[in-house]
């Protein structure tokens, strides 16, 4: 009977410690003093069956811990915060509890140390889910309509806007808009990919075309810039003669974006 209470305790220490870190994840804030919070929960959850409490009673208990538990490893400077971040840990906490009461739904009853493979699933699968929510947020938020107009041929596409694009044509001065083959083939659509590719092409008869060598944006040690007419960013921005570099670099696979947009033009 000893055994099994400690590792029902362990268990617990275990899933309090996947909730706050799982917490702090998806709030992107650093959990402080977790394992104090857990060990704090876990305590509590020791001592609470030794009480016969009404029902409503263990739930404000279970409440209390849990505001504690939140204040020792967060921080928050507005109600709203807080609030925000009561949400989530109740949706962790959900998100654990759920989990397991599906599996036993599924499987019957299992042992103890089931719960913590489990739970351990649970909480990397969640990381990766976060992980590719707040990419896709980020993603969203920095995204901008773009319309590229050079003569009579115009093309519509969405860019992404990147910090780290931080290049200026060598000639111009001007900053560069990075842009992907496909863009570029329909500005340019006689030119290949492999010619592009190889640069086995009269660059000359293309508006302002030349090449500038790079440190780490693009393939190769060089790439292709040139002028367009006009572009258009958003919904009430215009820019003029506006250079474009073309990017073999794969930056669409990251970004989901053929152009990659430059802080200067935004």
């Amino acid at each position: 009977m000893e055994i099994i209470v400690e590792i029902s305790l362990f268990i617990n220490l275990f899933l309090n410690s996947f909730i706050l870190k799982l917490t702090g994840f998806f709030l992107r804030e650093r959990t402080r003093l977790w394992f104090v919070s857990a060990i704090f929960g876990t305590l509590i959850s020791l001592i609470s069956p030794l009480f016969s409490l009404p029902f409503y009673s263990k739930i404000l208990l279970q409440i209390s811990v849990s505001f504690i538990m939140i204040c020792i490893s967060f921080n928050y400077k507005s109600f709203k915060r807080f609030a925000l971040i009561c949400a989530v840990f109740v949706l962790t906490t959900f998100i654990f509890g759920g989990g397991c009461y599906a599996l036993q739904n599924i499987v019957g009853q299992f042992p103890l140390f089931v719960v913590v493979i489990f739970s351990t699933f649970i909480y990397f699968v969640a990381k990766v889910v976060i992980h590719i929510q707040h990419k896709a947020n980020i993603i969203k938020n920095f995204t901008y309509k773009v319309v590229l107009k050079d003569g009579k041929t115009e093309v519509t596409e969405e860019g992404f806007l990147d910090s780290g694009n931080m290049l200026y044509d060598t000639i111009t001065k001007k900053p560069i808009i990075l842009i992907t083959f496909d863009v570029f083939h329909k500005l340019y659509n006689n030119i290949s990919y492999l010619s592009a590719f190889t640069k086995k092409f009269n660059e000359s008869s293309i508006k302002n075309g030349h090449y500038i060598k790079i440190n780490s944006v693009g393939s190769g040690t060089s790439i292709l810039v040139f002028t367009v007419d006009e572009i258009s960013v958003g919904e009430n921005k215009s820019f003029k003669n506006v250079m474009l570099g073309l990017s073999f670099s794969g930056f669409e696979k990251s970004f989901g974006k053929n152009i990659l947009l430059h802080s200067e033009l935004v």
